[in-house]
């Protein structure tokens, strides 16, 4: 992977700042390649109105305010990494949420999103009390939007925290962590 040819998006999508998740991509972020450009977003910072679904209502309006913003910061992306605490065995409502958005920027006319994203890869990091096990039908979600995008997957890092700071006490997270974005160099 050339060194300045990848940019990651880190959306962080935890309505805590600095929690587990945030901590852990972090630590994996730490260990990208020198060069690579990074873009942290708060997604509780550019919120979203409740999506509305008008697929069979007619176009969607191309996207303005922080709708508009997000869709570029997201095309401008070679990887996006959705960051997340496991919140009743799936996402928190701002990355639920901007997920949904997809449905409207497929559909506007202004840019043809879902080809723009085709060949990006789509990483997740993910922190929870429970189980692995538990986190399983939300890394199956997220492969299946990527498939659907037609993005590479890139991986789901997962690791355990519930109170702030729990995740510095999981050691193989943390070390997972500095393995987790060398794959991006098999998948481009």
């Amino acid at each position: 992977m050339p060194e300045s040819a990848s940019k990651f998006l880190f959306l962080l999508s935890s309505t805590r700042r600095q929690g587990n998740s945030e901590q852990l991509a972090q630590a994996a972020a730490q260990h990208l390649p020198a060069g690579t450009e990074q873009q942290w977003l708060q997604l509780i910072d550019y919120p979203l109105p409740d999506f509305v679904d008008l697929r069979h209502d007619g176009a969607y309006p191309p996207p303005e305010g922080n709708s508009h913003f997000l869709r570029e910061a997201t095309l401008q992306a070679t990887d996006l990494v959705l960051v997340a605490p496991l919140y009743w065995y799936t996402l928190p409502v701002p990355a639920k949420q901007y997920l949904d958005y997809w449905s409207a920027w497929m559909r506007a006319t202004d840019v043809a999103f879902r080809e723009q994203m085709q060949g990006k890869t789509f990483w997740a990091v993910v922190a929870s009390s429970g189980d692995r096990a538990d986190a399983q039908p939300l890394e199956d979600t997220l492969k299946l939007c990527a498939q659907y995008m037609r993005m590479h997957w890139g991986g789901f890092l997962f690791g355990n925290g519930s109170r702030p700071g729990d995740i510095q006490q999981d050691a193989l997270a943390l070390e997972q962590a500095r393995q987790f974005f060398s794959e991006a160099e098999i998948v481009k």
